[in-house]
């Protein structure tokens, strides 16, 4: 139980708890004072920018935390290359998907190229395992999301522009504070290696480019399949009771890929993957419990009888929930122990499973909302079974050793 509690994984898990809490009480805040078109409006257009700025670095952030390279000017133009490049595609993607107007293609636009250079500035962190500024970094965006909904409710203004225009700006001053420490200490660090192979970064940046869609995609399916008042409900209900999941998730791969990295021998491999299980697990179980139990009640107090989240949505946000959790833990141990080979050929299975999960969703919409988030949950599953393939490559042990070895 020491060893459980004394987890690098349980720290980053209550860092990441902590921000989701700014995350999800700054959407009930907005779900109850904004018109429920306009938190619509919120809800999908800082889903279209969650996704374009995780993707924004094309794979660079990913290289980065598999190896050690000098964090200078080179890595930052590339970095903005990077970014730029995707926020191009973003904003074609919005623009002819999704009627959001011009000021709103450009917070898309802004908050992709800060973002980007964000997340390369904070895996540079995590790959020196110093998880506290790394953490601080990729998790204030929650933090300026939770003061952008206090001064929509301090200014009376009802308009999803607001906070999304503070959202941005939160990205950009995220982005500037990483590098300039980062070029602050590039003189006392060892790193000189500049040079990097952009077929291992877009390999990786395919394997997490596909989970990030698969994370927003019940957000952009919905508006062509649903209404606009499902996804104002899904976004309620992802902030209730798709918190935990997210939190678990993200916890679970931010220390596990340096660690598993580091371990020399497969039965150090296997011994922290099955410390890490356990400890989910119960997290899990016991988190479900309370989501069940509380939600009722954080619909009465909070959100004023516009919303009902009812058993069936409930049960609907577990089960993807869970299917998240597995597939956080095969894709980043995949991701810390596959060959660049293997890493490609897992990203081409993870857009298979987004196409299914798209198909599944749409498919399930006739089923309402609940039918839909099921359906995407499938994708998750097999997008999780395709990343177990791979990692279980690496945890065999060698003939030599008993196979009563942990």
């Amino acid at each position: 139980m020491k060893k459980l509690l004394l987890s690098p994984m349980l720290r980053s898990v209550i860092i990441y708890g902590a921000s989701g809490l700014g995350f999800a009480g700054a959407n009930l805040i907005l779900a109850r004072v904004l018109p429920t078109t306009e938190y619509g409006l919120f809800t999908l257009v800082i889903a279209l920018t969650n996704l374009s700025f995780a993707m924004a670095p094309i794979g660079v952030d990913g290289v980065v935390n598999r190896r050690h390279l000098e964090a200078g000017p080179d890595l930052l133009k590339r970095t903005l290359a990077a970014g730029f490049l995707t926020s191009l595609f973003a904003l074609t993607i919005a623009g002819f998907a999704y009627e959001i107007g011009t000021t709103l293609l450009l917070f898309v636009f802004v908050t992709t190229v800060g973002g980007g250079a964000m997340l390369v500035a904070a895996a540079q962190f995590q790959s020196e395992q110093r998880y506290g500024i790394s953490l601080a970094l990729t998790q204030s965006p929650n933090v300026v999301l939770i003061v952008a909904a206090l001064v929509v409710v301090w200014t009376g203004i009802r308009e999803a522009r607001l906070p999304l225009a503070i959202a941005t700006l939160g990205f950009v001053l995220a982005a500037v504070i990483g590098w300039w420490v980062l070029f602050g200490e590039r003189a006392a660090k060892p790193y000189r290696e500049t040079r990097f192979s952009w077929g291992e970064a877009l390999a990786f940046a395919g394997v997490s480019a596909a989970g990030t869609v698969l994370i927003q995609i019940d957000r952009l399916i919905i508006p062509h399949v649903l209404t606009l008042h499902d996804l104002a409900t899904f976004g309620v209900l992802a902030a209730i009771a798709g918190s935990l999941f997210r939190v678990l998730s993200m916890g679970v791969g931010y220390t596990l890929v340096p660690r598993l990295r580091a371990a020399s021998t497969v039965i150090e491999r296997r011994r922290l993957i099955a410390q890490e299980v356990k400890l989910v697990l119960t997290i899990t179980i016991a988190g479900s419990i309370a989501i069940w139990v509380l939600t009722p009640w954080i619909e009465r107090s909070f959100l004023a009888g516009k919303y009902h989240l009812g058993g069936s949505l409930l049960l609907a946000a577990l089960f993807s929930g869970i299917a998240k959790i597995m597939n956080s833990f095969t894709k980043n141990t995949a991701v810390a122990l596959a060959t660049t080979g293997e890493l490609a050929t897992l990203n081409w299975l993870g857009w298979i499973a987004v196409a299914m999960a798209v198909l599944a969703g749409v498919a399930g919409a006739r089923w309402g909302l609940a039918g839909l988030i099921y359906g995407v949950a499938f994708g998750w599953l097999l997008r999780a079974l395709a990343a177990l393939h791979f990692t279980l490559r690496h945890l065999r042990l060698p003939n030599a050793v008993p196979v009563t070895a942990p």
